[in-house]
C-alpha cells in the first residue's frame, strides 16, 4: 500500500491534497504532537523541513478564518517514499497558549519554533522565546499583519549562552575560557557570531549568532508582485542567485499551473548546474583560505571566473542574476554561446582534476580536513541537505527522488561521503562539480528549439494583472546547498498572502554548533567554510 493510502486509511476526512500538496489537518492542539510522532515513527517522516506561520486575521476565506488568527503547517518528509506532507492546524493564542513542541521529535525544531514565536508571537515554551533573527530589543513580531515598528530603549537580558542538554560535563570555571569570533571575518559570507567554551585549544561548547542582516525578506514578499520578488531571492545566496531564482519562478509556476516551454526547461537545467560549479569552487576556496593553503585558491577562483564570463555574456551579470523569469527566461541564448560553453566545460574540467590532484597529494590538507564529523542520523534529525548530508553517506537528491524539467533524461551520478567530516565535504563537492559539467554538456548537445517564455496569448504575465488563484503551494528545487523550498499562500491578488523560504542554510547551521564539540579552536573556520553556510540564506 502506498504511503498516501496508508494516510488515508488512518486519517480518513482529515486528509486533503491542495494545489498537489497533500495535507493532514489537526483539529486541536492538544493531539499535534501526538498527531506528529505518530507520523514520524508509524508512517516514515524522519526528516522536519520547516514549520511554517501564518497569520489569517486579514484574509478574505471562509468565517473559519475569523475564529481562528494563527496557521502552522509542517512540512514533513519521508525519505523512502520521497513523500512530502504537509501538517495543518489553525489555532488561536489566547490566554497565552503555549503549543506542544516537537524538539523531542525532531530536534530540527528547536530553531524553528524560534523562528515562529519570534515572526507572529506563537510560543512553545520557554525554550523557544529568544530571538534569532531580528534585533533584540524589536518589540512585537514582524510577520503579524498589525506589526508597527517600534524598539525598545530597555537593556536586553542575554540568556544563557549555549544550547542545553548538549550532554557535556561539568568543568571548573578557572579552566574555561569564552571565545567569540564576529560578527565580522574575512571568513563569513556574511555577518555573523560565534561563541565558543573553550577549555586550552579544544571547544566545550559553541553556539551561532545571526541576524545581523536583518533583511525582512518574506515580510517585503507581502508587499511585492509576484515577477517583482526574484530580485529577493536572487539574494539570498549571492554566489548562486541563478539557482535561487529558478526556484522561486518555478514555484509561482506551480501555484499557477503555468507550463514553460521545454527550451527554458533546459536552459533553466543549464543555469543551474553552472551556478552549482561556481558555488561549490567559492566554497573549497575558501576552506583552502582556512586550512592556511593558498596554493590552491587561485585554481578554484579560476573555475569561478569561467563560470561568471559564461554568465555575464547571456545578461551582463557575472553571479547569474535575473536569468529567470516567470513563464520562462529574460534572455535569448546569444549567437555561439552554446559552442563557447562547451569549450568552457572542457576547461573547467581540467581544472577540477588539477584542484582535486593539488590538494589531494598533500598530507596535510587531509589531516587537517577530517574534523568536525557529522553522521547520517544527526544530519537527518537536524535538517540537512544538499551536499553536507550525502557527505554523511545519505543518498538523497531532489534531481534524481523528485526529479524536475529533464533531470529524469540526463546521466548524472549522485557522489557519496562515509564520515561525514570537511573532507567528506570536499570530496563530495568537487565530484558533484565533474557531475554538473556532465548534466550541461548532455544538455547543451540536445538542445530543445523553440520558445524561451510562454506566449502572452497563453498566460497574461503583466505584472499588474498576474494573479494565482486562491491556494497554497510548497515547492522545492536541488540548489547548491541542498533543498531550497518556497511556501506561498495566495489570496487571489497580485501580491503574495505569505512568502515562507526553506533555506538549506539554516538548517546546516544548527547542525554546525553541535559538530564542534571536541574540536580544536583553530578547526572551527575550516568546518564552517566545509559547509558553505551563507548568511543570506538565514537573515531572511
Amino acid at each position: 500500500m502506498s504511503i498516501r493510502n496508508q494516510l488515508a486509511t488512518k486519517y480518513l476526512d482529515k486528509l486533503i491534497i491542495c494545489s498537489g500538496l497533500n495535507t493532514v489537518v489537526v483539529d486541536h492542539t492538544k493531539d499535534l504532537r501526538s498527531t506528529l510522532k505518530q507520523l514520524r515513527d508509524n508512517y516514515g517522516f524522519i526528516m522536519l523541513l520547516d514549520i511554517i506561520g501564518i497569520d489569517r486575521s486579514t484574509k478574505h476565506e471562509d468565517s473559519s478564518a475569523l475564529d481562528k488568527r494563527f496557521q502552522l503547517n509542517y512540512i514533513l518528509l519521508n525519505m523512502e517514499e520521497h513523500f512530502r506532507l504537509k501538517v495543518q492546524i489553525n489555532f488561536n493564542i489566547d490566554n497565552n497558549e503555549i503549543l506542544p513542541s516537537a524538539t523531542s521529535i525532531w530536534t530540527n525544531a528547536h530553531w524553528c519554533e524560534r523562528e515562529v514565536w519570534e515572526m507572529f508571537g506563537v510560543s512553545f515554551g520557554e525554550d523557544s522565546e529568544e530571538r534569532l533573527l531580528t534585533p533584540k530589543n524589536l518589540i512585537g513580531h514582524p510577520l503579524r499583519k498589525d506589526f508597527k515598528l517600534a524598539l525598545s530603549d530597555e537593556p536586553h537580558e542575554e540568556k544563557e549562552n549555549f544550547q542545553r542538554n548538549l550532554g557535556l560535563p561539568k568543568y571548573k570555571e578557572n579552566l574555561i575560557e569564552n571565545v567569540s569570533i564576529g560578527p565580522m571575518h574575512p571568513g563569513f559570507k556574511g555577518s555573523m557570531k560565534m561563541n565558543f567554551e573553550v577549555e586550552g585549544d579544544y571547544i566545550l561548547r559553541s553556539k551561532l549568532e545571526m541576524g545581523y542582516l536583518h533583511r525582512g525578506i518574506e515580510k517585503n514578499c507581502e508587499q511585492m508582485l509576484y515577477g517583482q520578488i526574484s530580485t529577493m531571492t536572487d539574494k539570498l545566496n549571492f554566489f548562486s542567485s541563478a539557482a535561487n531564482s529558478v526556484g522561486w519562478c518555478k514555484a509561482v509556476e506551480t501555484l499557477a499551473g503555468i507550463e514553460i516551454p521545454d527550451r527554458a526547461k533546459a536552459i533553466r537545467m543549464v543555469i543551474c548546474e553552472f551556478a552549482r560549479v561556481s558555488d561549490h569552487a567559492q566554497c573549497i576556496a575558501s576552506t583552502i583560505k582556512a586550512t592556511g593553503i593558498f596554493e590552491g585558491v587561485q585554481i578554484a577562483r579560476r573555475i569561478a571566473d569561467k563560470v561568471g564570463k559564461i554568465f555575464y555574456s547571456l545578461n551582463g551579470s557575472s553571479k547569474g542574476n535575473h536569468l529567470s523569469a516567470i513563464g520562462g527566461l529574460n534572455f535569448s541564448l546569444p549567437v555561439g554561446w552554446i559552442n563557447d560553453s562547451l569549450s568552457e566545460l572542457k576547461q573547467i574540467n581540467t581544472l577540477c582534476n588539477e584542484l582535486s590532484f593539488h590538494l589531494n597529494r598533500a598530507n596535510f590538507w587531509k589531516d587537517r580536513l577530517q574534523t568536525a564529523p557529522l553522521n547520517a542520523y544527526e544530519a537527518i534529525d537536524l535538517g540537512v541537505t544538499g551536499p553536507n548530508l550525502r557527505s554523511c553517506g545519505v543518498n538523497y537528491d531532489i534531481r534524481k527522488v523528485s526529479p524536475y524539467y529533464f533531470y529524469k533524461d540526463v546521466d548524472f551520478e549522485i557522489p557519496l561521503g562515509i564520515n561525514g567530516d570537511s573532507y567528506d565535504r570536499f570530496l563530495v563537492r568537487v565530484e558533484e562539480m565533474r557531475q554538473s559539467l556532465e548534466i550541461i554538456s548532455q544538455v547543451l548537445d540536445s538542445l530543445p528549439s523553440g520558445k524561451t517564455k510562454v506566449d502572452s496569448s497563453e498566460v497574461d504575465l503583466n505584472p499588474l494583472k498576474f494573479s494565482p488563484e486562491k491556494s497554497s503551494i510548497y515547492s522545492m528545487s536541488e540548489a547548491v546547498n541542498g533543498e531550497l523550498g518556497f511556501y506561498i499562500e495566495s489570496d487571489g491578488t497580485n501580491k503574495p498572502y505569505r512568502v515562507k523560504i526553506k533555506g538549506p542554510s539554516f538548517f546546516s547551521a544548527q547542525a554546525f554548533s553541535r559538530m564542534l564539540p571536541g574540536t580544536r579552536l583553530d578547526n572551527c573556520m575550516v568546518s564552517l567554510s566545509s559547509m558553505n553556510i551563507v548568511v543570506g540564506e538565514l537573515d531572511r
